[in-house]
């Protein structure tokens, strides 16, 4: 029987990417330009809020993917499979996360912004695909 607790963690955070999609355009911008803020006044690097945004799109989907891996993982499908549904997964949430956003004030779906997350998720799903081969890889050597 599958185990729908594993997914409790990817359950979690789509609700916190919900309620950052829910802020309104201003809100929105005002979080990402204290980030830009902070970055450049501690780190000292000269960035933009359109990388902030951007990057923050990919970590976030990153990080959901690894949550969709570890629940199918856990379930105990083979790799192929955990791969393309955990991919999948993202995709299809990042596409109801953008049409949330065309309801809310100051946002704008983008499909831009499906792919910036779909592109998280990737590289996700490609770390955890040559973790794999070298976990195996270093197995067999023993």
């Amino acid at each position: 029987m599958k185990k729908i607790k594993y997914f409790i963690p990817s359950f979690i955070l789509m609700i916190i990417i919900f309620m950052f999609s829910q802020q309104t355009g201003n809100e929105s911008s005002g979080l990402s330009s204290q980030i830009v803020l902070w970055i450049q006044t501690y780190l000292h690097i000269p960035i933009t809020e359109l990388i902030v945004r951007k990057a923050a799109h990919m970590s976030e989907y990153a990080v959901l993917t690894l949550t969709f891996i570890y629940g199918f993982y856990k379930n105990q499908y083979p790799l192929k499979k955990i791969i393309v549904y955990s991919l999948i997964c993202a995709f299809l949430y990042a596409c109801t996360d953008e049409f949330h956003q065309l309801f809310i004030g100051g946002r704008a779906g983008q499909f831009t912004d499906v792919l910036i997350d779909t592109c998280g998720a990737l590289i996700t799903i490609v770390i955890y695909y040559f973790y794999n081969y070298w976990k195996r890889k270093n197995s067999s050597l023993k």
